[in-house]
C-alpha cells in the first residue's frame, strides 16, 4: 500500500515537472503571425482588420524601442473601429505594454472626437503578457478575447 502511494506522488511529481517545462517551451515556440491570425478569425475581425505587413510601421506605431521587439504580429481597423489585435515576442514585456498603452491613450483622444462609440473598446482593452509574449486585443467581444489571450499565454 505504502509503494503504491509513494509511486503515486512520483508520478504526479514527475508530470506536474513536465506540464511546466512545456509551458514554457510553448512560450519560446509562439508564433506571432499564427498567433494573432488565430485571434483575428476566433474573432470575426477579418472584415474589420488588416494585416500590418511592414515591421517599421509597426515601430513607428508603438513607439518601441529597437531592442524590445524581437518579433511581432499586428492587425488594425480598416477604418471607423478601434478594433486592434497584436502580438508581441519581447525581451521587457513592461517596456512593451508601456508603449502600447501610450499608443491606445493616443487613440482614445482620436476616437473621442471623431466615433465615440469606439472609446468604450479601447477603455476595455486586453493587454497581458506572461513575461515574454504581450497580447493586445481591443474589439466588441473582449471577453472571449480575454479567454482567448489568456489561454494563450498560459494565465488562468
Amino acid at each position: 500500500m505504502l509503494k503504491k502511494f509513494v509511486s503515486s506522488i512520483l508520478a504526479i511529481a514527475m508530470l506536474a515537472g513536465c506540464s511546466n517545462a512545456a509551458s514554457s517551451a510553448s512560450a519560446e515556440e509562439l508564433d506571432p503571425a499564427k498567433t494573432a491570425a488565430s485571434l483575428v478569425d476566433e474573432l470575426k475581425l477579418n472584415d474589420t482588420v488588416s494585416l500590418i505587413e511592414e515591421s517599421r510601421i509597426v515601430m513607428g506605431l508603438f513607439f518601441f524601442d529597437k531592442d524590445i521587439i524581437t518579433e511581432s504580429s499586428v492587425y488594425i481597423a480598416d477604418s471607423s473601429s478601434a478594433d486592434i489585435v497584436g502580438v508581441f515576442k519581447t525581451t521587457d514585456a513592461d517596456s512593451c505594454k508601456t508603449s502600447i498603452q501610450e499608443y491606445l491613450d493616443t487613440q482614445k483622444i482620436q476616437m473621442q472626437n471623431y466615433y465615440p462609440d469606439e472609446v468604450f473598446k479601447i477603455d476595455n482593452a486586453y493587454l497581458k503578457d506572461n513575461g515574454s509574449v504581450v497580447i493586445l486585443i481591443v474589439c466588441n467581444d473582449i471577453e472571449k478575447a480575454k479567454k482567448s489571450a489568456n489561454k494563450i499565454l498560459g494565465i488562468d
